[in-house]
């Protein structure tokens, strides 16, 4: 059963696909990892929306031109005559002669191409079907174009400029398209198709929502939810990539059953810093019990399926021009380097970086925000500091020892979420603004150095449930305000009447709320000069410094 883990997305989404209906184009590209749901998120999408539209999905492959036009007629008649995903095209061009008959002539005036003729014009013509089926059913289309950059294997060098032509000329139809490659899939939006009347919308995939992904949990791994101290473990450690999480709680599922088979009862005793934590049930403590031994069978083992998916992408870097230098650089960040000088310190070299890093950016492996760098993919980045590292530094590892090394690393992760789950948020940014030191980030579409400070001070105002931190340092002061909830412009405007009684007068007024800010409070917050801090700026600051993220 298949469960949309994004409803919120899935709506908006729905919408804009309905709104065509109406008149109003407004195309879409929807990016993210390998894994994080972007097949399910279209799926569900395509199911709730207007059903008046043509909807043509084509997933891409690394197809010849031949093939590609195979497949293209293929999702074309299937849209037409809403036929099953498995229905072949041979059999689907006899049943639309009679429905859709000129938009199947078109078809066989596009088999010359699979007999290998002028490859180059495969693509465009391909594409000109779309058109014939618009006029010939009289409806709107939707064009979904699955991981499009595989356009770019179609030998043609003009594949994306004739896609650009028909986005800009087709109004009656809405183009859709994913990529799991994110930096190259930017590039060629911003490029080549960053057009004047065929603008694209770029959606970048976070974490699931919480209802959603904990029916996903159980229906998974039963007695696991985001309610659980473990669920919003997983949920926090790997949550926005569902194929990861799918892996690891099949796995924990299979050890559960066979503990059963063995007749094994016994559990390991929880961490005693859990004891404040609720949902301390028994399934819960045995779905404990067995997330250590799943992950390392899944990810810390060489047989593990995320393992050897986490190998395959050191290969793939490894085999490219100072591809050896990158994967050290990458080790580096995984084990807490933020900045290219930390890095290069770690490393042992004198070398200049900005090559690997750049080619690291490019693969999708790490992102730079301001001066500081970091890995996107939390299990990845824990794979690097507890497998690979310890490989490569040992020269080699027996098996005994990489499990205890993977374990003590994994425990260690666990052990800090666990103590910092129940901590409030102002302590958190307390103990955030310690760690500082002067480094440079982009946060809230601005880029500030981070100040390193020498004392820090909390205090509560009179009414409302806000915290208010005072931080000096070397002549500079900020305050900041911190919300456990949703923050509206009240709260604004009498943190405004604070910073204006201070003495020094802050440098840097510093905005955070739990939950984001009421769009009033917001444009508030910007008129005064605030730095806004939204959950995900925060989730990226904890990241950069070694905390867990922002528990939801």
């Amino acid at each position: 059963m298949m469960i949309d883990l994004r409803p919120s997305l899935t709506s908006h989404l729905a919408q804009r696909l309905g709104a065509l209906q109406d008149g109003f184009r407004h195309n879409l590209a929807v990016l993210g990892p390998v894994g994080s749901g972007k097949s399910t998120l279209l799926h569900e999408a395509l199911q709730i929306s207007n059903p008046n539209l043509i909807k043509i999905s084509c997933t891409l492959q690394r197809d010849s031109a031949r093939e590609f036009v195979k497949r293209f007629a293929t999702a074309v008649l299937r849209a037409c005559l809403e036929a099953p995903s498995e229905a072949p095209l041979e059999v689907l061009l006899e049943q639309s002669a009679a429905v859709v008959p000129k938009t199947t002539a078109a078809i066989h005036q596009l088999e010359r191409y699979t007999m290998g003729h002028v490859q180059t014009e495969a693509f465009t013509h391909a594409l000109d079907l779309i058109p014939v089926v618009h006029e010939e059913l009289k409806r709107p289309c939707v064009l979904v174009l699955d991981e499009f950059l595989h356009l770019e294997d179609l030998g043609s060098s003009y594949a994306f400029h004739e896609l650009g032509k028909r986005v800009m000329t087709w109004p009656f139809t809405l183009f859709l398209v994913t990529s799991s490659s994110t930096f190259r899939a930017r590039q060629i939006l911003r490029e080549r198709l960053h057009l004047l009347f065929g603008q694209f919308e770029l959606i970048s995939l976070g974490a699931v929502e919480l209802p959603a992904a904990s029916t996903w949990m159980q229906q998974e791994f039963p007695g696991v939810s985001h309610l659980t101290p473990l669920g919003r473990f997983l949920l926090h450690w790997i949550g926005a990539f569902p194929w990861y999480l799918s892996v690891l709680l099949k796995r924990m599922n299979e050890l559960t059953r066979l503990r059963h088979s063995r007749g094994v009862t016994d559990l390991p005793a929880s961490p005693a810093r859990l004891s404040h934590l609720p949902g301390r049930a028994r399934r819960e403590a045995q779905a404990g019990a067995v997330m250590f031994p799943a992950a390392w069978d899944v990810l810390g083992s060489p047989d593990g399926v995320l393992y050897q998916w986490c190998a395959a992408q050191m290969e793939r870097i490894v085999q490219q021009r100072q591809g050896p230098v990158a994967r050290d650089a990458l080790i580096a960040i995984a084990c807490g380097a933020r900045t290219t000088q930390a890095i290069t310190q770690r490393c042992g070299t004198r070398r200049n970086l900005s090559s690997p890093l750049q080619l690291l950016v490019e693969h999708d492996l790490i992102q730079r925000k301001g001066g500081c760098w970091i890995i996107p993919d939390p299990l990845l980045s824990c794979w690097l500091s507890a497998v690979l590292g310890p490989r490569q530094r040992a020269g080699s590892l027996d098996r005994r020892m990489a499990s205890q090394i993977f374990e003590q690393t994994l425990k260690a992760i666990w052990a800090q979420w666990v103590e910092e789950a129940g901590q409030p948020l102002a302590e958190r940014i307390r103990r955030l603004l310690s760690q500082f030191r002067n480094e440079t980030v982009s946060l809230d579409h601005k880029t500030g150095r981070l100040a390193a400070f020498e004392a820090l001070r909390t205090q509560r105002p009179s009414l409302g449930q806000e915290t208010y931190l005072v931080a000096d340092g070397a002549g500079r002061r900020w305050c900041c305000l911190i919300h456990e909830g949703k923050l509206e412009e009240a709260g604004i405007m009498a943190f405004e009447q604070f910073c204006r009684a201070q003495s020094p007068k802050p440098s840097r007024k510093v905005v955070v709320a739990k939950d984001g800010l009421e769009l009033s409070a917001k444009l508030l917050a910007k008129e005064v000069n605030m730095w806004v801090w939204e959950p995900e700026d925060v989730h990226l600051l904890f990241l950069l410094y070694g905390q867990p993220p922002l528990a939801r």
